[in-house]
């Protein structure tokens, strides 16, 4: 039980490690986390949703979302189970019309050098989301000289 809890925390502080780089956008150090056949899902209808195979790919997503998310390190809750954590945090949502908080399920499947193989990520209210994404993109791309 002891080992089970000491490898509990190990993935929690790395999962805060990682919202750490985010924040910081030290893309480099979260793609040292991942397994070379990682897989992120990213479910809805946005620009952003899809599925994303590889440190690179996934890394771009991450990217993506850097542009409308901000992560803190301190909202967040964990439950482990096997070789899967699920993280429920509390991250602020962004766009030109909209500042707000949503709480985002994020299910991370662990390989056993503690890489992440699976990340599956799911907003509260998936709708709403995919609504910030579009308008973000849309004034990105109004922004732009014709």
């Amino acid at each position: 039980m002891e080992i089970a809890s000491s490898l509990h925390r190990e993935r929690e502080a790395r999962f805060l490690e990682g919202v750490g780089a985010f924040i910081r956008r030290d893309f480099d150090t979260l793609q040292r986390t991942m397994h070379p056949e990682v897989v992120m899902r990213l479910p809805g209808s946005s620009w952003l949703a899809g599925t994303y195979r590889g440190p690179e790919e996934v890394g771009r997503c991450i990217l993506g979302l850097r542009h409308v998310l901000e992560a803190s390190q301190d909202l967040a809750s964990f439950a482990h189970q096997d070789d899967t954590m699920v993280v429920t945090h509390d991250i602020r949502l962004h766009g030109p019309l909209h500042d707000l908080e949503m709480t985002f399920s994020i299910s991370i499947g662990f390989d056993r050098e503690g890489r992440m193989v699976t990340v599956d990520v799911e907003a509260a209210d998936p709708g709403l989301f995919d609504h910030v994404l579009q308008t973000a993109l849309l004034a990105v791309d109004a922004s732009r000289p014709a």
